[in-house]
């Protein structure tokens, strides 16, 4: 077929001077952060321009001590002076030592391609953190009880409930109960409730700035003068205690007042201590176990050069409130008759409650939380009542999603108590739901009007029943549903003129967002874990929709944290060593999330943090997972997750075992760090990995692949061809080129002829199979098995109508699963055509490579990358002719890869006319 391009437009800007200018100043990827607790941040700006093919050829940084610095231009913290260099992302901060738990005010300058220097942009702030133990001033882990009693009491407990266990997600013990019967289940000497704590000070001089540092475990409430600290919920992140501890820091200059202050605090379980008698191990003696607890440090700085320090220590009082159960799977209980009015301020009377106790530390380092926070991010009303009876009133939210309700309760009597429960199903307070029994409880005071609603829990939902109020009026006005996730910027659009591939974006959009919680989860309702298999195939379409700079940055070390000393890595995290070692597949992880990263942020600090790490769990996996009789094959607990097998495949096990794709995907692994390797000049290590590829890939040869047949196949005898193995062969570029077009030919007949335009598998093949067969000129065969409206299949999501992606190809399961939302990448890189250049990661050199499906009239899609929004559309015109419009950002270059031809351009807008 001749392609031929008919025209080619370049829109210039009217302006007759050019104009360039940095915007969108951030630090560590945030705007204006609090707490930065390294000597070394990172600085980044956006470039705006009114006229096309502009770039940097320089900048200068400047940071000051103070405002009034920083306005007159005087860099007395850090000057750069001039630097010549493009580069507006990943700049390291290298001026004067930092001080601990200070504010800095910084901006910066850039000269164009003309060597003209822009104004300054506006100031941008950050405030250091702290960078010590010596810098939280002797402040100690505070909490309610002795520990010795504390630590007697809570086992004796967790030795009744190991007598009366069942298999149940997510709780061995109690998951069919309501949060009344487990509340009461220790009738005599309950759990104790989530703690309140209060400390009186004076601020005796004119308050110039107050910062609060502050970790509470699990959870935590901040509030100074009655006023709740920050937006903030859920805070801060789960983490493995024992070996990382996030702390907050806040901003409270205008709630500090000269003279008696009071701050108080309101401690939840979260993670901590959790309730449940879990599946993963968090119970254990060696686990997450400990009471809530604080820590905490407030410095006040006076207009006269002078502070005072406020800090968690023995002088502290405590006493219980009115959260008097929580836990993250069960849900939460808040008897409003036990709150206690002005606790948290400097009039209340604390004479009757109780000192706090020292505390042990959970163990971990105290690191700020340097990731957007959980939020509540949108309310709204249900779409309608499904049904009101003598045992409750039943709404629909009208999509999954994650959060919980607020109610409005108006003519409740005192004591009153009010159970709401939630699931994805539309009875959701049958037993027959992920994560059971999900609830939240509210026994009323008897106030004309209250609100209730979740402070230390979060729910994955549809459908929600509310029981306690069938006197009461409860309408839908009534009732306010949350969306709670981290809150991190949505910098990716999707539009196009099918309605079934729109649908199927926007179910994976509200998948990802809905499971980013301080981590990303499975699932918001059963497990609510950071299964690490389904970030490698749910993160990198993620990052296309969302900023996820920062949290899998925070991520990141998460799954590091799970590594033993011998190398091992979990295959969740935060994890208790849950089967360390024994899948290399889902603790690739490790390695893929930094890999995303260096290609959206042109980040390759991770790598450097953790390169040492990162070896060592290669050399460990070798030794310990590689088989040996069949070098180069290694053992591995997990498979392609939820393939249509699972429901069509009647023998025993996965089909054709799983040892084959954990050798493949460790290929790529060790390909992408050789990479990395050659990058950051580990010249052994490179060395090293290079052999080891020779070795996998002679392994994968030997024992997976037919050469009669053309075709991989797994270690078990399977009856059936196996696309996985075939397509991530393809896709990882492990098949000798003599085979490849053999081979693609036989996955394509498959997908085609012997399953009638359906891709017979799980999560891993749909994170390949999107990405190679667009690209190798299937697009249009893609687009048709994903709008395919029958069994398995995308469109046949749609159709039964799906509003979030299901666990699988069934609704069986949990309906708010992610990680086949890989097929996104198949919409942004494939459909519009977003791509980074290999050369150039971060998005400064960007490829423009569209598929034209001849079934849709238009696609389009936006992403506001690091350096600035990139914009790509292409429409149909007549017949085989096509526009196709892109807008490259400032201080970038890309490629357009069209039939028929290749065009380099520069920043600015272009329009492409195209006949095919």
């Amino acid at each position: 077929m001749k392609h031929l391009i008919l025209s080619f437009f370049i829109l210039f800007s009217v302006d007759i001077v050019a104009q360039i200018h940095p915007i969108d100043l951030k630090c560590e990827y945030l705007t204006n952060p609090e707490g930065i607790d390294m000597q070394n941040p990172r600085l980044f700006w956006q470039l705006k321009s009114t006229e096309n093919v502009q770039y940097q050829t320089a900048y200068q940084i400047i940071v000051a001590s103070s405002k009034d610095n920083i306005d007159k231009n005087i860099g007395d913290v850090y000057d750069s002076k001039k630097v010549t260099s493009s580069q507006s992302i990943q700049i390291v901060y290298k001026g004067r030592k930092l001080n601990p738990a200070t504010a800095y005010f910084w901006k910066v300058r850039v000269w164009d391609k003309n060597k003209k220097v822009s104004e300054w942009s506006e100031p941008a702030t950050f405030s250091t953190g702290l960078f010590s133990v010596d810098d939280w001033k002797d402040a100690q882990w505070i909490a309610w009880r002795n520990q010795d009693e504390w630590v007697k009491e809570w086992w004796r407990k967790k030795e009744i409930e190991s007598q009366c266990t069942e298999f149940r997600l997510p709780s061995y013990f109690g998951a069919r109960m309501n949060l009344w019967e487990r509340y009461n289940f220790y009738h005599d000497s309950p759990y104790d409730p989530a703690p309140l704590l209060r400390k009186k000070f004076n601020a005796d001089k004119k308050v110039k700035s107050a910062r609060a540092f502050i970790s509470g475990i699990g959870y935590y409430e901040l509030y100074v003068n009655g006023k709740k600290i920050g937006n903030q919920v859920l805070d801060p992140g789960w983490t493995d205690y024992r070996k990382t501890i996030l702390y907050a820091t806040h901003d409270i200059s205008k709630e500090i007042i000269s003279g008696n202050n009071a701050v108080g605090i309101m401690l939840g379980r979260g993670f901590y201590g959790q309730l449940a008698y879990d599946h993963w191990g968090f119970y254990k003696k060696n686990g997450y176990v400990g009471q809530p607890k604080l820590m905490c440090r407030i410095k006040i700085e006076y207009t006269d050069g002078t502070s005072k320090d406020v800090i968690s220590d023995l002088s502290w009082k405590i006493t219980g409130g009115p959260v008097v159960y929580d836990g993250p799977h069960m849900g939460e209980i808040y008897d409003a008759t036990k709150e206690i009015k002005d606790w948290n301020m400097a009039s209340f009377d604390d004479s009757t409650w109780e000192n706090v106790k020292p505390a042990p530390s959970p163990g971990g380092k105290l690191i700020s939380q340097l990731c957007q926070p959980i939020r509540v991010t949108n309310t709204f009303h249900p779409v309608k009542t499904m049904y009101k009876g003598n045992y409750g009133t039943w709404f629909d939210a009208g999509t999954n999603l994650s959060g919980w309700v607020r109610l409005r309760i108006e003519g409740a009597k005192k004591g009153q108590r009010i159970l709401v429960y939630f699931g994805e199903n539309v009875e959701p307070s049958t037993i027959h739901q992920p994560g059971a029994a999900q609830q939240m409880a509210y026994i009323a005071k008897g106030d004309k009007v209250e609100y209730a609603e979740c402070k230390f829990s979060y729910k994955g939902f549809r459908y929600f029943q509310v029981v306690g109020l069938e006197k009461v009026k409860l309408d839908i006005e009534d009732v306010e549903i949350c969306e709670v996730h981290s809150d991190v910027p949505r910098v990716g659009q999707f539009y196009s003129s099918d309605k079934t591939i729109n649908a199927v974006h926007e179910i994976c959009r509200k998948s990802l967002i809905y499971n980013l919680h301080s981590i990303p989860t499975d699932c918001p309702h059963r497990e609510k874990n950071g299964w690490l298999g389904d970030a490698v195939t749910g993160m990198e379409y993620g990052m296309a929709n969302y900023d996820l700079a920062a949290l899998i940055t925070k991520f990141t070390r998460d799954i590091f944290d799970t590594q033993d000393a011998l190398g091992g890595m979990s295959a969740i995290a935060p994890a208790n060593e849950y089967r360390n070692g024994n899948s290399t597949l889902w603790s690739s992880a490790a390695v893929h999330l930094p890999w995303y990263m260096y290609n959206y942020y042109g980040d390759t600090r991770l790598f450097e943090k953790y390169w040492d790490k990162m070896m060592l769990w290669v050399n460990f996996s070798w030794k310990n997972n590689n088989s040996k009789e069949k070098d180069g094959m290694f053992s591995e607990a997990y498979n392609d997750w939820v393939p249509p097998y699972d429901a069509t495949y009647k023998e025993q096990g996965k089909p054709g075992g799983n040892e084959v794709i954990a050798s493949m995907n460790f290929y790529l692994v060790m390909k992408r760090m050789a990479v990395m390797a050659e990058k950051l000049g580990k010249k052994a290590d490179k060395k090293h990995l290079d052999a080891l590829i020779v070795r996998m890939h002679n392994g994968i040869q030997k024992w997976a692949f037919d050469e009669k047949k053309v075709e991989y196949a797994g270690l078990k005898p399977f009856s059936e061809f196996l696309p996985v193995v075939n397509i991530l062969a393809l896709n990882y570029d492990i098949v000798p080129e003599k085979y490849r077009a053999q081979l693609e030919k036989k996955v394509i007949d498959n997908i085609v002829i012997d399953k009638s335009n359906h891709l017979w598998g799980g999560v891993f093949t749909v994170h390949s199979a999107y990405e190679y067969f667009p690209k190798n000129g299937y697009a249009d065969l893609m687009h048709e098995v994903v709008v395919d409206k029958t069994w398995p299949s995308f469109g046949w999501m749609i159709k039964e109508g799906a509003t979030t992606l299901p666990e699988g190809y069934k609704f069986t399961s949990s309906n708010i699963h992610h990680f086949m939302g890989a097929v996104d990448n198949f919409f942004y890189r494939h459909m519009a055509g977003i791509n980074t250049d290999p050369n150039g990661q971060g998005f400064q050199k960007i490829l423009f490579k569209p598929n034209f499906i001849q079934t849709m009239d238009f696609a389009k899609a936006s992403y506001n990358s690091i350096y600035g929004e990139i914009e790509a559309e292409w429409k149909k015109t007549g017949n085989r002719t096509y526009e196709y419009k892109v807008v490259v950002p400032t201080n970038c270059q890309a490629k357009v890869v069209l039939p028929g031809r290749i065009e380099t351009i520069n920043s600015g807008e272009y329009m492409f006319s195209i006949k095919i």
